[in-house]
């Protein structure tokens, strides 16, 4: 029996999760994936709370840059 391999929607899942934002110039070597914005899509509709910011590069290009919002504290939560 072959080993599953992650979708590139785990893959992008687990990078936002573990090392933060990601840029569709940065997504593209590590996951071959030209289409971000789709899989971002995808996994808002699976119910994950993904935000977008514009990010201007090194030559002033703006680009998206997606990242996962924080969970919101409960109240009364000690915050360390």
């Amino acid at each position: 029996m072959t080993p599953k391999i992650p979708s590139q929607n785990a893959k992008i899942l687990y990078h936002l999760e573990h090392f933060g934002s990601l840029t569709q110039a940065q997504a593209l070597p590590l996951f071959a994936t030209s289409r971000l914005a789709a899989r971002i899509n995808d996994l808002r509709n699976a119910g994950h709370n993904i935000k977008t910011r514009t990010k201007k590069t090194a030559t002033s290009k703006r680009v998206a840059e997606y990242y996962l919002d924080a969970p919101q504290s409960k109240q009364g939560e000690l915050q360390l």
